[in-house]
């Protein structure tokens, strides 16, 4: 709520809290303090307050600034705060070697640890943010310090380097952009870096994480009909938000965080290649902050102004001296195949794509455990089941007479062999029926990065300067 024509005006909050509770926010390094001041509303609401009688402290100190982490692990009395602080502090210190440095005095991360929640999240704030992860702190630090690294690198890439539609915000409606991909996927990428070059993963665990967002995204069915640019613009509509109608979103959209890392890492190593890695995507992000955060301020937001899509290719080809037009044409406008082996092969790497051992032939579906069966929630097009006419909500009910109440549907389908026409009893809408599906040879699940024997010491160098950013 805010007072029409006021947003820009500078505001004073009091909070009325229990004197023994502590306020914890990005506002002050203070916990008792009661009383703050914002420039204006946005500023308001990009600080998020918690006022609480339970929180775990810990804080650490990098490159003169102070950053403190809050903690509420439900379930847990006696909790550690060591190893998060540490790799806290190890991410930290890698992310600010990345970027310039940010103009804050401290920054607060606020975790809540809580078993039995569906989903959990992360949201980025000018000098804070919000963690939430399903388990405890013991069962969850790797997905907090994983969320940590993407939601801290939110300091530079949309907190203050943002889209030209992100700030001063609309509140009264969708804001709209098409710049999600660089704001959102790019961060996650350099998070995986981050968390390598932080020592908290190893190479290989960094290629698996790298592997895993190409699996993901080749098993989209919408990944030839939805560009990144699109997802973006589009994510009012689908993006988390519960659909009362049947819709085709599973086979027609994809993720721009997914998309978006993968663009990233391409864009990355296309950079390296062209420079003979004398330059990489990093280099992109740190003119595009100089460029537009450390502009004049354009409103009362704050400083800087806000960045349009033709304003980030510039940016490449200034960096590099080169044009890449065509690669934001086909893969960032376009839905072109994303050219892998031709971008890893700079850095003598390979992506390797092959069937698990003893993978069941492909009914092609998504499907969800039931009571009775298995409920299909997606049918890929042009699959075994979309040829058969199955559809979505349909209740898979047994497989050839066999149960699919008492054994999963991989299972009953390893009996067969790719060709086979099998029978499927079906409940449709309260009625049985059977029907017979021609099954396809197993989907390629194995995705996997690996180093290309005998690598030239060029792509050697390509590969430690992408990776650790030194050679």
């Amino acid at each position: 709520m805010y007072v029409a024509g006021h947003k820009p005006d500078p505001l004073t909050l009091s909070v009325d809290a229990p004197k023994d509770w502590q306020i914890i926010s990005g506002f002050s390094d203070d916990t008792r303090a009661r009383t703050f001041h914002a420039p204006n509303y946005d500023r308001l609401v990009d600080t998020p307050i918690e006022a609480s009688a339970e929180t775990k402290w810990a804080e650490f100190q990098e490159q003169g600034k102070t950053f403190r982490l809050a903690v509420h692990s439900y379930g847990e009395e006696d909790i550690d705060l060591s190893k998060l602080r540490e790799g806290l502090q190890k991410i930290v210190r890698a992310e600010m070697a990345l970027m310039p440095s940010p103009d804050f005095e401290h920054y607060t991360f606020v975790f809540h640890f809580a078993p039995g929640l569906a989903l959990g999240d992360g949201m980025e704030h000018l000098n804070s943010t919000e963690i939430i992860i399903r388990g405890t702190l013991s069962s969850g630090l790797g997905e907090a310090l994983e969320t940590a690294a993407h939601e801290f690198f939110h300091v530079w890439n949309v907190k203050r380097l943002r889209p030209l539609a992100l700030g001063p915000f609309d509140y009264t409606r969708e804001v709209y952009t098409p710049s999600l991909w660089l704001a959102e996927g790019v961060t996650s990428y350099v998070s995986y870096l981050s968390l390598l070059r932080a020592g908290l993963w190893t190479k290989e665990q960094c290629l698996a994480r790298l592997s895993e967002e190409i699996r993901a995204f080749e098993e989209e069915p919408g990944r030839a009909l939805m560009s990144a640019e699109s997802s973006s613009l589009h994510a009012w509509f689908y993006d988390r938000a519960p659909q009362m109608q049947e819709t085709n979103f599973a086979n027609s959209t994809i993720s721009y965080y997914n998309k978006g890392a993968l663009l990233g890492m391409l864009l990355d190593l296309e950079i390296h290649s062209r420079t003979q890695a004398a330059k990489s995507l990093l280099d992109v992000l740190a003119l595009l902050y100089h460029k537009f955060y450390e502009a004049p301020p354009a409103t009362y937001y704050g400083p800087g102004r806000g960045y349009a899509e033709q304003d980030v290719l510039d940016a490449v080809n200034e960096v590099t001296g080169s044009n890449f037009t065509v690669f934001f044409d086909n893969y960032v406008l376009g839905t072109a195949p994303l050219p892998y082996n031709s971008d890893f092969g700079a850095a003598g790497l390979a992506l390797r794509v092959s069937v698990l051992a003893g993978a069941p032939p492909s009914l092609g579906i998504t499907g969800m455990p039931d009571n009775l069966g298995v409920r299909i929630f997606a049918v890929r097009p042009g699959g075994a089941a979309d040829r058969a006419g199955l559809a979505r909500d349909d209740l898979l009910v047994a497989v050839d007479n066999q149960s699919l109440a008492t054994e999963d549907l991989d299972t009953r389908l390893r009996a067969y062999l790719p060709g086979a026409s099998v029978p499927f009893t079906v409940d449709r809408q309260g009625r049985r029926e059977i029907i017979n599906a021609t099954l396809d040879p197993p989907l390629p699940s194995l995705y996997t990065i690996q180093d290309l024997p005998g690598a030239t010491p060029q792509q050697v160098a390509v590969r430690n300067h992408w990776l650790w950013g030194k050679n």
